[in-house]
């Protein structure tokens, strides 16, 4: 449910707070009062792409911001989709700057192809000669079944979607079985080859950095005995004269051994020195004996060598590591397998892919029975929907017919047919000219949809185009009905829709020194009852548009308590 709407320097709007209730939201104003940019606001919240040029002129950037209230069907839904939260709050950003621009979605930055699919789940806009998923036929299939919200449909296309991937994955296997004698007898031959190749290293017992260290080592054994030789030197010299590290202590010891029983310091520093000299004299024996160990082994140095380039090779064939060439092995070894067998694998396989082309066909025939049945009733309630919003001659019909195959959701082909005047034949819903029979047809779906549909918040920008009188009303009273299950927000220019609304907005121009600015203004008893008056008469309020309001709005009052 959207919360707050805040907009600052968005053309002629400079700084709007807008605040939206449950239930029935209505937006009025004159024709050129901003109502439309309040809806372009909400689109840029929702992953609408920004225009620079609609930056204002009363800062250099413009700032948008909406907050949703979102339920835990949503919040979940969102938070699998990496939107984190601290509440129940969904805040979204846009900050549109002439240089460089911005979106954030609680906080966080993110892109517009992510804003898009959040909208999509926080929002419905309805429009006049745009489409939504009722006009789109590829969301037919999905509409059907999700409607009643019933677990059958669900459980055979999970496992219509289980057993058209176990299908694609037998066709993949046949088809890499398909192959004639001389086929074969080429592709084992490879296959030989590259697993004798492989093996020329045992890279199963093969430690990579163990070898790596081991080569270094060898690799530098020359360097390594010359600064062993030098680190002795400098513990314990050999020459006559030259200082070295065991002399300089064995002078601090001397130096200080004196002293040891004046103070307890001394004492403890002298015996630090000592296991000094000791620590060195046994640095001095492992170099010592480490020194000893080492020899030079060019055999070995060679063998490493020749490891080390066979593992370049089978890197660049197989894999960039050890464990890419194991699984590559793996593979192979598997394949020469199959094709020992191949004869017999055939044979299963055609034994599997019956039994699921069977099982695929029956799931379908099933699901394709149910969506018949759901269709029957939909085509009911649709046709009784789009009577009462006097389309009196409207006629609705879900077509499900059975197409050449079949793919995960079985071989159902569905399509929407519509016609709204005497004669005319049916036609798909999604050709049908736009128009207020059109956003009509669209609110009966809304309607009819409403309990299966997550959605929280439904948009209606001017859906009483074209419309007035008895058929005004009845609209009106639809989308009150359907505020009881949804937040509706409604752009409308006919009184006896806006009567209806539990939350009047209006939306005015004002010139303020050498600017015009649009802004809102919350409504409330006297002032809603002349912004009614206003749109039954016109620009001049008379008494008798005054008293029609107030019992048009006394019947709105009526009608929400029933």
């Amino acid at each position: 449910m959207l919360l707050e709407l805040f907009i600052d320097n968005f053309v002629i709007i400079k700084r709007n707070h807008i605040y939206f209730e449950e239930g029935f939201n209505v937006l009025t104003g004159e024709t050129g009062s901003g109502k439309s940019l309040i809806l372009q606001a909400i689109n840029l919240c929702l992953g609408a792409r920004a225009d620079k040029d609609s930056i204002g002129r009363f800062a250099d950037k413009t700032i948008i911001e909406a907050v949703f209230e979102v339920n835990p069907e949503i919040k979940t839904i969102l938070c699998d989709m990496d939107v984190s939260f601290d509440d129940n709050k969904l805040i979204i950003t846009r900050t549109i700057g002439k240089k460089s621009s911005s979106i954030r979605v609680n906080g966080r930055i993110t892109n517009l192809n992510s804003l898009k699919d959040i909208s999509h789940i926080l929002m419905d806009i309805y429009k006049q000669g745009d489409s939504n998923s009722f006009m789109n036929s590829a969301n037919y299939m999905d509409l059907i079944d999700n409607f009643t919200k019933d677990d059958e449909s669900k459980d055979i296309r999970d496992n219509l979607s289980k057993l058209y991937k176990q299908r694609l994955e037998l066709v993949d296997k046949f088809n890499k079985l398909d192959l004639s004698e001389e086929e074969i007898t080429r592709e084992r031959d490879l296959i030989n080859y590259q697993i004798n190749e492989i093996e020329e290293v045992d890279i199963f017992n093969l430690d990579e950095e163990s070898l790596d260290r081991e080569y270094q080592k060898l690799n530098n054994i020359s360097s390594i005995m010359n600064s062993s030789n030098k680190i002795k030197e400098y513990i314990d010299s050999s020459e006559f004269g030259q200082v070295s590290l065991t002399s300089l202590i064995n002078e601090c010891i001397s130096e200080i051994s004196s002293y040891t029983s004046v103070d307890e310091k001394i004492e403890d520093i002298y015996k630090s020195l000592i296991n000094i000299s000791e620590l060195i004299n046994d640095v001095y024996q492992d170099i010592d004996s480490y020194e000893s160990s080492l020899e030079q082994d060019p055999e070995r140095m060679y063998e490493l060598d020749m490891i080390n380039q066979t593992l370049f090779s089978l890197k660049r064939k197989y894999g960039s590591t050890i464990d890419d060439i194991r699984g590559y092995y793996d593979n192979i070894k598997e394949r020469i397998k199959e094709l020992d067998e191949i004869e017999g694998l055939r044979s299963t396989i055609d034994r599997d892919m019956s039994k699921i082309n069977k099982d695929l066909s029956d799931y379908s025939l099933q699901l394709s029975e149910i969506r018949k049945n759901k269709g029957k009733i939909l085509e009911a309630e649709i046709n009784k929907a789009i009577k009462e919003l006097d389309i009196k001659n409207g006629k609705f019909k879900i077509e499900i017919r059975r197409k050449e195959g079949l793919g995960s959701n079985g071989f159902d082909d569905i399509d929407f047919l519509i016609s709204t005047n005497k004669g005319d034949s049916l036609k798909p819903l999604s050709k049908t000219a736009s128009g207020g029979e059109l956003s009509r047809i669209m609110l009966a779906f809304k309607e009819v949809f409403s309990d299966a549909d997550t959605v929280d918040t439904l948009i209606f920008d001017e859906i009483d185009t074209g419309i007035s009188g008895r058929t005004a009303q009845v609209v009106g009273e639809k989308i009150l009905d359907l505020s009881k299950k949804r937040q509706i927000i409604a752009i409308s220019h006919l009184p006896q829709i806006a009567s209806l609304a539990n939350n009047h907005i209006l939306i005015k121009k004002e010139d303020i020194e050498d600017f015009t600015v649009s802004r809102t203004e919350k409504l409330s008893n006297g002032d809603r009852s002349l912004e009614i008056a206003r749109m039954i008469s016109g620009v001049d309020i008379t008494a008798t548009s005054k008293k029609s309001a107030e019992e048009m709005l006394q019947m709105a009052e009526d009608l929400r308590n029933d």
